[in-house]
């Protein structure tokens, strides 16, 4: 039983090595005259995390909401409403592996939101408000940059 068990390992090991040379002396590689898609956006058409990298007038942006954004109705929002909203929110900070700061901001026992950075809630602009099934989701900014999120219910 171990000469056996000895044989098939060696027998991989020379696998592994034939393999490796084989590799190393220039193995063909992929068929040049097989044809392939130049257009970047040829399979994601929108979906995925912030724009997507989207083209101009491709797809629609998906914003995080499980629904796609053309489901969804842009409204309008009182400025003064949100920030007593912001004010009435406790906010948890962490700094990620990557040094980037996030709050998450939380209302009673549930988090309703997050900025991503080291800002103020109250000098943060509100960006665009959608009506959800959830409630509205307001983008807020900072010098027109959107850094983040709440869910007003």
């Amino acid at each position: 039983m171990k000469k056996l068990l000895a044989g098939l390992m060696a027998l991989a090991v020379f696998g592994l090595v034939f393999g490796a040379v084989a590799a190393y002396q220039g193995v063909p590689g992929p068929n040049p005259e097989v044809e392939r898609t130049t257009t970047p956006m040829a399979y994601a058409k929108g979906y995925g995390q912030g724009q997507g990298g989207m083209m101009a007038g491709e797809g629609t942006p998906y914003m995080g909401l499980g629904v796609r954004a053309s489901n969804l109705t842009e409204t309008s929002i009182d400025l003064a409403e949100v920030q007593d909203y912001l004010a009435q929110l406790s906010v948890e900070e962490f700094t990620n592996p990557r040094g980037v700061t996030v709050q998450k901001l939380v209302y009673g026992d549930d988090y309703v939101g997050k900025i991503v950075g080291d800002y103020d809630l109250s000098e943060l602009d509100v960006y665009a408000a959608y009506e959800t099934l959830n409630g509205v989701k307001v983008f807020l900014a900072y010098e027109g940059s959107i850094v983040g999120f709440v869910l007003i219910k």
